[in-house]
Order: C-alpha cells, then structure tokens, then sequence
C-alpha cells in the first residue's frame, strides 16, 4: 500500500493566489453580505465547503462557522450571527454544484441545521485518498502536503469557534482548511479515474449522504457501556432507562452523561430489581433527584421484564463465530493487500461480525460486494450477489 500520493506542485503564481485569499478572508456576519457572496459562488462548479462548531456540553453541535471556497477565494461565514442561511441551503441542494469535504463527520448535521437540506453530490478527499491507498483517517493538511507540496499549519480545529471575535489566527486556519478542497478534488478525481475506482467514490458519497438523512439509529441500550454483561431482567429496565435518556438528552440538548452517566443508569435498574429504587434516587446529585426523580419512577415503573426480548447483537459470539470472523479478517487483509488499500476500508471487524451474525449490510450492494464475491465463502461466510 502507497504512503502517499503523486505530488503535483501547482505553479507560483496559484500557490501565491490561494495565500492572498486566505489573507483576505473576513467574517460575513449579515445576511446582505451573504447573499451577495452567494452569487458569486453559486456560479463555480466546484466548491470546497468545512464547518466549525462547539459540542461539548450539548446533544447537538453548536455551529460556529461555515466556510466555503471556489478554489480562487474564500467565504466565511458566520452562523452564529446568522443561524438560518438559504443561499446555503440553495447551493447544498443544487446538483450542478459538487460539493468537496474532507471527512464529513458531523458536518453534515451541521450544514442541514444552517442550510435545511443535504450537500448532493458530495465529494469526500478523505474517502478518495482512502481508496488510492492512503492511510483511512488522513488528515487534510497531510494529503495537501502530499498532493501539492504545500504546507498548512493545522491542528486548531478545537477552538470555542463560537466567541467573537475570531482571532486572527483562526480565521485564516479555517480560511485554509477549504481553498485547496477544488483543487484537491480535480487531483484526486484523475487519479481515481485512472485506477478505475471513481465510481466507487460517487457510491459511497451518496451513501453516506443517505445514512445523514436517515438519522442516527444506533439503539440508546447499545450506548450504555457494560450492558452486555447484564441479564434479562435488568436489560429490559436499563433499556426503559437508555431510551428516556436519550428523549431527555435530545429535549434539553445536553450531553448524555450530563443527563445521568451509564453507571447511575445500570445502578437505577438493579435498584429497581432489588426493591431498592428510592435508595438509588437518593443517591443521586440533588438536582437530578428533584429535575428527574418522578419521570424514573414512572419509567421504571411501566417496565415488564417479561415481554422483553435481548437485541440479537449483544448475544455474545460463539467460538466458531470468532474463528469465522479471523478467518474472513485474513481473507480481507489478503485482497486489501492485492488491491493497494487498507483491509478496514473493504470491511471493518465490526461490519464482517454483522456478516457472520446474518445480517445483510447495504455496502455488500456496490463495489464491495463485487470486490468481496464469493471469497468469504471460504470462511463460512455467505454473502449474495450483489443486486442490479
């Protein structure tokens, strides 16, 4: 697998453009303003697009800024001071317009909250580098370095990009982060064309799109840390609790474990098991037991052991369910190996360990599948053909 990709310096001249706009890159903080910068780039065909946000006492992320760039200048604008953009909106849903980001993460919850849609069609560089043979998490200011030979300073992301003003110093960090997105998307483009793997990148961009709209489906259970190792009786109470913690978490916008931690959750239901329950709610911090004290009670209280069925994924794995698991690992090392990229961009441990419990994931439907075929057959796991 390649370390790194083809270098391409671009000429002086686009290097000392990219600088000077950086430079000039100032806050848009009134919709006026915004509205005008929007013409100019809704007109590019390319645009690189990042966000900064806060999210650290919170359920959902606090935008801070969003920045967008055509290549040949930036805008940065401010989503504290204007929460709700639809230009943004006009440009995210606009299918003429590719939108270039470096792992996405939690941007698109944050471009959605700002703009109200989705960015479609998305380019991800991190996703594209990933299947060029580069390392899956590698940072943007490390493929721009191998990419152009042009060096960014970095490692600012977490800021209070909230306060105002903005120092200096952030602004141009953020200005960076997206004047070389266009350009790095054309380099990454060619290359991945030239390797016959461009469509993989346009299928899992749409992918990860979707699964965006779709919302985060994660059980509230799966989040409790230790669940696994209770019986029956106590998961279906703790599974009462998880999901009244995760309404209440989403309702006030706070952490969860600013709501109650995973322990005080565990501890609650077998207080509750035990005949105990008013002894626990004492035990907790005094606002806790006066803001949430009656709503645990009657959670809890409607809760029947009996009509409770254990989710099939916390089942422990038999031992010829990790010996299937191993081998399918092998297998994947093996054409990640052949093909010049990293085994968990084919199939992660955890997405093979859905395989061999019977799951059918959506990725066995695009290229992976067909990657796949019927190799992991060879370690007892059977997966169909993809379909279309």
């Amino acid at each position: 697998m390649t370390a790194s990709m083809p270098s391409l310096a671009p000429p002086d001249g686009v290097i000392r453009d990219a600088r000077a706009a950086v430079a000039g890159a100032g806050l848009l903080d009134d919709t006026d303003a915004i509205r005008a910068a929007s013409d100019a780039w809704q007109s590019s065909a390319v645009i690189g697009l990042d966000t900064e946000f806060v999210r650290e006492k919170t359920f959902r992320a606090q935008p801070g800024l969003v920045q967008i760039s055509d290549g040949r200048s930036v805008w940065l604008l401010d989503v504290v001071a204007c929460p709700d953009i639809p230009a943004l909106g006009r440009t995210l849903e606009n299918e003429n317009v590719t939108k270039v980001l470096h792992s996405v993460g939690e941007d698109l919850e944050v471009l959605n909250a700002i703009g109200g849609t989705w960015p479609a069609p998305l380019f991800d560089t991190q996703v594209a580098a990933a299947m060029l043979g580069l390392p899956l998490q590698c940072r943007y200011e490390h493929l721009v370095r191998d990419a152009f030979g042009v060096e960014l300073e970095g490692g600012k992301a977490r800021n209070d990009w909230r306060r105002r003003p903005l120092p200096p110093a952030l602004l141009r960090y953020a200005a960076e982060d997206v004047i070389w997105l266009p350009r790095l998307k054309s380099r990454l483009e060619e290359l991945l064309d030239r390797a016959d793997r461009l469509v993989w990148l346009r299928e899992d961009c749409r992918r990860i799109v979707v699964r965006a709209r779709a919302g985060d489906d994660a059980p509230p259970l799966s989040r409790v840390k230790g669940a696994g190792r209770l019986e029956d009786g106590l998961l279906a109470r703790l599974d009462v609790l998880s999901r009244w913690r995760e309404r209440t978490a989403a309702q006030r916008d706070l952490p969860r474990r600013f709501v109650l931690s995973d322990e005080a959750l565990i501890e609650l239901a077998r207080a509750h098991s035990g005949g105990a329950l008013g002894a626990a709610l004492e035990a907790l911090h005094s606002g806790q037991q006066r803001r949430y004290g009656k709503e645990l009670e009657a959670e809890l209280g409607s809760v029947d052991p009996g009509a409770f069925e254990r989710p099939a994924w916390m089942f422990p794995l038999t031992n010829e369910q990790r010996e299937q698991i191993k081998a399918a690992q092998k297998i994947v090392r093996d054409i990640a190996a052949e093909i010049g990229i990293e085994p968990a961009l084919i199939a992660s441990k955890k997405e093979l360990t859905r395989l061999v419990r019977g799951e059918r994931p959506d990725w066995l439907d695009g290229w992976r599948g067909s990657v796949l075929g019927r190799q992991l057959e060879a370690a007892s796991v059977s997966i169909s053909a993809p379909r279309g």
